[in-house]
């Protein structure tokens, strides 16, 4: 490790050993005496990339047809100002058609800096939402391209008539003296696309329930804060469980197909939800007073949606890791899984359109179950309109919405003890939209199943997290009795931690810690019962193992992500390993590396 590591480790460690031993036992042993100062010394300048060891965008053959630097700021004490907005102007020479757009988003740091959250809208509408690294070095960088085909209703009206690209990244430097310099660009495509993925998800900026657009709505209405840019940003801040954020907005009465897609971070006392443990006086307590319990109530949290009031679905957020969470030292310089372009969460409202086809204002809320301070969320709700109608007929069918089964224990001993929670939901929306594509009924359904078991052992110097999601979302669109296309998504998500304390008289205190996490998605869709049906799947998957003296000034890690992707005949495979802050093995391989491996 180069030596400017170890002074900086201190002050890393602090920052991540306290969120971490806060989030997961009150009762553990101090590990940090004193105030907290900054390093001393020299750090290391050499430029350290950072990196995110995914699928890239399938792009066309050919270069850009054109690429815009939109959005150039630097964020230093930028915590509670507006957002950095740029105003757009396209050039005369990159006219619409496109076949892909890619967003690209360039960072450096000028030096140390913990992490911090970022996003990126159009004209309100969110694009990306994006978690930094830790840089530990001054000249760390880092590079974030996403296809945002998906938006092409945004990004063609940005074309017609100009717009507003905004920026957040609520930096300080009242600690830490880095300055996150970031560049915002748009690379236009033309051209096919062949690189041998299926083309009916093709327009997928990432494998995952985002692949059921078919082809990108003709509008896409932002649900967040209309002054956004003016104020505290385009996101909704939600405090607690109660809290419900809402838009009001007013679709048009030819629109046969609607999904909203919910962005959403976790912040404060929420940081790492997925390790929380369930305390027995949180069991006990009433319901007012657990509002304002930190902590304490385990690791279930659930993204939902409402219109007018009404719950109209929701999803369990994938636990994507912040790099001071866990172990820095974990996280530099490959990204935690998801990190870099966070996931956004999509909900077919189709269903629900008989609601909302009458030309007047309806409210989109948006909410966390069992929330505490704080979460970020705003949405974006993707429009297919019928050209041929001036008004579509719509009406409900099924409505199944029993409570989630939860089931909890807790059985603490302090500091020991265990905790154990388990969620286990299905269900039910059915609704018809008779349009000039015929009269078609939309079924969806969607499972989950959770489990958390958190166990302290050894007078607290022992702890064992496991924590698994798994959910099922299956959509079919049927005429009659028969149905013409159906997709479907499975995810499975386990993640494990384990944490030591070592302390042997006459030597220092040291925290071993091991982590297991893993993403695993399959996604198939199918035309007509005689149709044919495409599959993708997905294997991304990290383990990580370091140490750092406790109260001192020192910490390693060490980690390796295996990234696995199969569309048909095309594969991707990618392997990253890391150790002291440099990567020591950067593999990718195709499909037939991939079958000589097996």
């Amino acid at each position: 490790m180069h030596p400017g590591l170890y002074e900086l480790s201190f002050l890393l460690l602090h920052l991540y050993i306290a969120a971490f031993i806060c989030t997961t036992w009150a009762s553990s042993p101090s590990l940090f005496d004193g105030n907290l100062e900054l390093p001393r010394g020299s750090i290391p300048t050499a430029s350290q990339e950072y990196l995110d060891p995914t699928l890239p965008p399938a792009l066309p053959t050919q270069t850009p047809h054109c690429s815009l630097v939109v959005l150039q700021q630097d964020f230093a004490d930028t915590d509670g100002a507006t957002p950095a907005s740029a105003n757009y102007t396209h050039p005369s020479d990159c006219p619409f058609p496109w076949t892909r757009v890619v967003l690209e988003l360039s960072v450096a740091a000028t030096d140390l800096q913990d992490s911090r959250v970022a996003a990126i809208w159009i004209d309100g509408a969110e694009v990306l939402r994006s978690a930094t690294p830790i840089p530990m070095a001054r000249g760390a960088f880092w590079r974030v391209h996403k296809d945002v085909t998906r938006y092409t209703a945004l990004l063609r009206r940005l074309a017609d008539g100009g717009g507003v690209i905004s920026m957040m990244l609520e930096n300080s430097n009242a600690v830490l003296p880095g300055v996150f310099s970031a560049n915002v660009s748009l690379h236009y495509y033309r051209g096919p696309v062949d690189d041998g993925r299926s083309k009916s998800v093709s327009n997928a900026a990432h494998p995952s329930i985002r692949s059921l657009y078919r082809e990108p709505a003709d509008l896409v209405l932002p649900i967040s804060k209309p002054d956004g840019q003016y104020g505290s940003g385009f996101w909704y801040r939600i405090d607690n469980e109660t809290g419900v954020e809402s838009t009001t907005v007013a679709i048009p009465r030819n629109t046969y197909r609607a999904v909203l897609e919910i962005f959403a971070s976790y912040h404060g006392e929420d940081e790492s939800w997925y390790t929380n443990p369930l305390r027995n006086n949180y069991l006990h307590q009433p319901t007012a007073a657990k509002v304002s319990t930190p902590r304490a109530n385990g690791a279930f949290r659930r993204v939902y949606a409402t219109i007018d009031g009404r719950y109209v679905g929701g999803h369990v957020p994938f636990p994507v890791i912040y790099s001071s969470a866990i172990n820095p030292f974990f996280w530099s310089p490959a990204a935690a899984i998801g990190a870099f372009d966070m996931p956004s969460y999509d909900l077919d409202l189709t269903p629900f359109l008989a609601l909302m086809l009458d030309g007047r204002p309806h409210e989109i809320g948006l909410g966390v179950c069992s929330a505490l301070p704080h979460w970020l969320m705003n949405a974006n709700l993707h429009l297919w309109v019928d050209y041929w109608s001036d008004a579509v007929q719509a009406g409900p069918l099924e409505y199944f919405v029993p409570a989630i089964q939860m089931n909890r224990n807790a059985e603490w001993r302090n500091p020991d003890g265990q905790s154990e929670i388990g969620a286990e939901g299905l269900e039910r929306f059915a609704g018809w939209v008779s349009s000039s594509r015929g009269n078609l009924t939309t079924e969806v359904r969607h499972k989950i199943k959770l489990r958390s078991q958190v166990q302290v052992q050894n007078r607290g110097t022992v702890t064992q997290i496991d924590f698994i999601l798994k959910e099922r979302t299956m959509v079919t669109v049927m005429r009659g009795n028969q149905w013409l296309a159906r997709a479907q998504t499975v995810m499975d998500a386990p993640l494990q931690v384990q944490t030591a304390i070592v302390n042997v008289e006459g030597r220092p205190v040291v925290q071993k810690t091991r982590l297991f996490h893993q993403l695993m998605e399959a996604v198939s869709l199918s035309e007509g019962h005689a149709g044919a049906t495409t599959t993708r799947e997905l294997t991304d998957r990290q383990d990580a193992e370091g140490s750092a003296l406790v109260g001192g000034g020192w910490g390693s890690g060490r980690s390796r992500s295996s990234y696995q992707y199969r569309d048909g005949s095309k594969c991707y495979a990618r392997n990253v390993a890391t150790a002291g802050g440099a990567v020591i093995q950067d593999r990718k391989a195709s499909c037939f590396a991939m079958a000589d491996d097996a």
